[in-house]
């Protein structure tokens, strides 16, 4: 397995099924990402995870605790550590001057979160500068000085370059130096990586996300063999056949919270996937993963029951269709064989005149 940890080249054979936070602790020294919660609540574990879908470099905040290391195969994994300059950053300046540290457990988790901002492509308000810290806990300040902080550093970035963000960043002491050549390190990297047209056998343990089983049972997972299913691009994508609406099995919460087919005919959706968790988990947790954990709360089990969606189940190439709403037997219980991978969710869209709406009593 080969990465790219801040600006070290990354090879290892250690299971791909053991979560990334532990690797980037135990085995690299990196002490910077904290262990809080290890169930992806506090944030004091966040990263960034940078990849190069669509030939442009993309880096998403993540939370390390609930990550397979193997789900880190050829992409640019970012710590604290890898955000450090001669000198302090603008946004690590920010949380100095306005006071946003007392603790500092947590303010790691915080400076990644701010560094993922400034990398995104989210216009430079306040409000979104906050948003993008909204996986992330702290005990100490009130939150106000973070806040501020989040201010200062969302003024900062109003003169950002939009069409090179990277290279403005580092120009500009966002960055360290390093992040101006990652983009082509990362598309060597790639030529290594061969994802096979047709799903894996269904023999060990599947993961996608793993935002879900990583809390129920992290230390039996970490010693299976595990097929991992994040990154299998026939799992992926979301689009509009035919009056219908296909959603990959593998494609994220935060992916539906972006897509231009859901926004198109659900024009609350933005709204809708923020009730769902935090950015960190959004970025992480799938389609697949939400509807196969079977929970009576799942968030997207409602939205696609709501949507009468049916399903795709592949064994080996073998498909079947099975309507959602038949795929609860009971308790946990699955209409599915060990076997079988969800491939993909469908619906039809709603007509013009329909009305859809989606609602949560808190989140989680």
């Amino acid at each position: 397995m080969h990465f790219i940890l801040n600006n070290e080249n990354i090879s290892t054979a250690l299971p791909p099924g053991i979560v990334l936070l532990d690797f980037i602790r135990n085995h690299q020294r990196l002490t910077g990402t904290k262990i809080g919660c290890r169930e992806g609540d506090c944030g004091a574990c966040t990263v960034l995870v940078g990849d190069i879908p669509d030939d442009r470099l993309l880096y998403r905040s993540m939370t390390s605790c609930l990550m397979p290391l193997g789900n880190a195969a050829g992409k640019h994994i970012v710590t604290v550590e890898g955000l450090n300059r001669s000198q302090l950053t603008p946004y690590q300046q920010a949380i100095v001057d306005q006071g946003g540290s007392q603790c500092g457990f947590c303010t790691p988790g915080f400076v990644v979160s701010l560094a993922g901002f400034c990398l995104g492509g989210e216009q430079p308000s306040c409000k979104n500068a906050i948003a993008s810290m909204d996986g992330n806990i702290c005990r100490c300040t009130g939150y106000k000085s973070i806040e501020r902080a989040a201010t200062e550093l969302a003024q900062t970035l109003s003169a950002r370059d939009s069409q090179n963000p990277v290279g403005w960043l580092v120009a500009n002491g966002f960055l360290p130096d390093y992040f101006t050549t990652i983009a082509e390190r990362l598309a060597l990297l790639q030529d290594d990586i061969h994802h096979e047209a047709a799903l894996p056998a269904q023999t060990h343990q599947s993961i996608g996300g793993g935002t879900d089983l990583y809390v129920q049972k992290p230390e039996e997972i970490a010693a299976l063999e595990v097929n991992l299913l994040f990154d299998l691009p026939k799992l992926q994508g979301i689009r509009e056949e035919n009056g219908c609406c296909y959603i990959g099995g593998a494609t994220t919460v935060e992916d539906l919270r972006r897509s231009a087919v859901m926004n198109a005919h659900f024009p609350h959706m933005m709204q809708y996937m923020k009730l769902v968790s935090s950015t960190p988990i959004r970025n992480m947790a799938t389609v697949a993963g939400n509807l196969v954990n079977a929970s009576p709360i799942g968030d997207l089990t409602v939205f696609l029951l709501a949507l009468d969606s049916r399903m795709v189940l592949n064994d080996q190439g073998r498909q079947r269709t099975l309507p959602l709403k038949e795929f609860y037997k009971s308790y946990k219980e699955l209409e599915k064989s060990p076997r079988e991978i969800l491939e993909s969710v469908f619906f039809d869209l709603p007509a013009q005149e329909a009305y859809f709406n989606f609602e949560k009593v808190c989140k989680r």
